[in-house]
């Protein structure tokens, strides 16, 4: 098993500059701790983070800086918004990243949340965004392995004597997803691609994607497929459990107050039957339902083997960063427990899950 963190930054406004420092801290350590991955959350601005969270639009940049400073650790994005931008961009930026951080690149991609003010900004539909993050993809694709120009006529995207330079460092870099919808899952399995979860989904719905996933996977001659698969939830680890939660409540309670206003907390209500409450009690709720893992080191491990359980197994477990819950020096502390208390624990756990599978 191996471990990662998905900076997934939602910290209340300062400037944007302060936060990605904040961001960048947390990956430079985990790349100290021992951390394989670490996944950077691409968040558009919307009117409710105006003046209440600085956003980072553009992650590439924020792993560029994080490359000069870390020495191992792989870093993607979760994910990139590949139906928003024209492939030859999006082909030609992911190689240059792959470049700067010397073949430690992850091209991590998906759709994002539904909201369909970023196509309308862009000029694009939404109601096709699908569609055109697939047509993306092959252009991406073929932007990487084509040594000659090239014209694309596609339905959505078009382009004449097409030649992206410079080509990634390996020929494609690891490839990443997260999706909800079943035929990308599929194809995703069929290629090789990770699959990743959002700490957002309830184990059962991540157990019968991984299902899809691995079905198709072993079809097409994949092998063990299951350690392509991440998942992720919000790990805290403190004295107590009841320590944690003081430390997240705050932080909670303002990230869900601006969620409230995205609709997002309509969606967990109507797609995963969670409800949570606009109001400082947010985090028991949140704990209560599993999306939040907290406690001591041995709370911390029992719970999230019965996460690995329930899910039916991954390959690599995240923890949620980019958050600003206590301060740095306490967040700091919870992600040194992780890899020194919880960590070893785990892997343990995924040594008996290969040795199941073989």
């Amino acid at each position: 098993m191996e471990f990662g963190i998905l900076s997934n930054g939602f910290r209340p406004h300062t400037s944007a500059g302060q936060t990605y420092d904040e961001d960048i801290a947390e990956i430079v350590l985990a790349d100290r701790l021992g951390f394989r991955d670490a996944y950077i959350s691409e968040h558009h601005g919307e009117p409710p983070h105006i003046n209440a969270v600085d956003t980072i639009p553009v992650p590439e940049l924020m792993m560029a800086k994080a490359a000069a400073l870390t020495s191992n650790i792989r870093m993607g994005a979760a994910v990139k918004l590949l139906h928003l931008q024209h492939p030859v961009d999006v082909a030609v930026g992911a190689a240059v990243t792959d470049h700067l951080l010397g073949g430690r690149f992850i091209f991590g991609f998906g759709t994002g949340f539904g909201n369909p003010a970023f196509c309308a900004e862009r000029g694009l539909t939404f109601e096709d965004r699908h569609e055109r993050m697939r047509e993306t993809l092959d252009f991406v694709e073929q932007c990487w392995s084509s040594e000659q120009p090239f014209d694309w006529e596609g339905k959505h995207w078009q382009g004449k004597g097409v030649l992206a330079l410079p080509k990634p460092v390996h020929g494609r870099p690891p490839m990443s997803v997260a999706t909800d919808t079943d035929d990308m899952l599929r194809l995703a399995a069929r290629r090789g691609y990770t699959a990743m979860f959002a700490f957002v989904e309830s184990a059962q719905r991540i157990k019968e994607k991984i299902s899809i996933y691995v079905t198709e996977a072993t079809a097409h001659g994949i092998v063990d497929p299951i350690a392509n698969v991440a998942v992720a939830r919000c790990v805290y680890i403190a004295d107590s459990k009841q320590q944690a939660i003081e430390d997240m409540r705050e932080a909670v309670a303002i990230e869900v107050g601006v969620q409230a206003q995205r609709g997002f907390l309509t969606m967990m209500k109507n797609r995963y039957g969670i409800e949570i409450k606009n109001d400082r009690t947010a985090i028991e709720q949140l704990v209560a339902a599993g999306l939040y893992i907290v406690g001591t080191p041995e709370q911390v491990t029992e719970q999230i083997t019965k996460f690995h359980t329930d899910c039916g197994g991954w390959g690599t477990f995240m923890i949620v960063a980019g958050k600003n819950w206590a301060d740095r020096e306490r967040r700091a502390k919870s992600m040194t427990l992780f890899m020194e208390k919880v960590a070893p624990e785990l892997r343990e756990l995924g040594k008996a899950q290969a040795l199941a599978a073989e």
